[in-house]
């Protein structure tokens, strides 16, 4: 069904009321469209039916809650990406560092990050903590399991961003269909749930990533969320966005070094 704006605000505003959840500040289209989907994943003709399904079953809401927030990711997106990022890390070797994967959905870019710093021998320099509203995608990047096919992508990827490397190295077998990604290389990793439109940025942090999460959000949220992401960074320290979010407002680009503005990474300035 094609649900009107109207139905949309209506649902969004119950569901802030009743719970707490705030989605009046998503981006009206990509909210209208997730909704749709979670009407026909429910087998729900409109919201009002979906409304007493959640009301009747409680459990309704995390299955609507994990539809909603169904991330974007792969391990070693824009390797050139992470070759600059390499690079930034390897200067930093003699410090101890904070990391936040804000939105870190079903965890391949932890991973990535991980494999990173264990190529550098960084690893025990970093403590990183990754978050999500969608619990189930938490649950996955726990486990680090993947299907065999999105590793095979994977693969080509970290080629282009090590071409010497092993990427097999930093895996195993778990079954006919899917590999398991070394637990080690999560030792260092803190998951938790988080909401990034209603819970507080408490920690401080030298590098922030928050990639193609705000495509979600309306202009308004996203100024609320860059000027907090800026706050929670230490000075000299990282944001990184996605390529898919838009650049930098002028207001906030005045606070960092936009040099690495192409590959979507500012530096707070000091």
């Amino acid at each position: 069904m094609n649900l009107t704006p109207q139905e949309v605000e209506s649902f969004t505003l119950v569901l802030y009321e009743k719970f707490g959840l705030d989605f009046t500040c998503y981006e009206p289209k990509s909210l209208q469209r997730r909704i749709n989907k979670v009407l026909h994943v429910l087998k729900c003709s409109n919201t009002l039916e979906l409304w007493n399904k959640i009301l009747k079953d409680n459990n309704l809401l995390s299955v609507f809650m994990d539809e909603l927030s169904v991330g974007l990711t792969s391990m070693f997106r824009d390797p050139s990406v992470w070759s600059t990022l390499r690079a930034i890390l390897f200067d930093k070797q003699d410090s101890n560092l904070s990391v936040w994967n804000a939105g870190c959905s079903t965890g391949e870019e932890v991973y990535t990050l991980a494999i990173v710093l264990r190529e550098i021998n960084m690893a025990n320099k970093v403590k990183i903590h990754a978050t999500d509203m969608n619990r189930t995608a938490i649950s996955i990047a726990k486990s680090g399991i993947y299907h065999k096919i999105k590793i095979a992508e994977y693969s080509n990827k970290y080629k282009e961003y090590n071409k010497f490397g092993q990427f097999d190295r930093f895996y195993k077998k778990f079954d006919d269909n899917h590999v398991q990604m070394d637990d080690s290389l999560i030792s260092n990793v803190r998951f938790n749930y988080h909401n990034l439109v209603t819970d507080p940025f408490l920690n401080k942090y030298d590098l922030i990533f928050c990639r193609n999460v705000m495509i979600y959000f309306d202009q308004q949220m996203k100024n609320k969320l860059l000027e907090k992401f800026y706050q929670a960074l230490n000075p000299g320290g990282y944001l990184i966005i996605g390529f898919y979010d838009s650049l930098l407002p002028e207001s906030e680009r005045s606070k960092y070094n936009v040099d690495l503005a192409k590959l979507r990474i500012f530096k707070k300035l000091a």
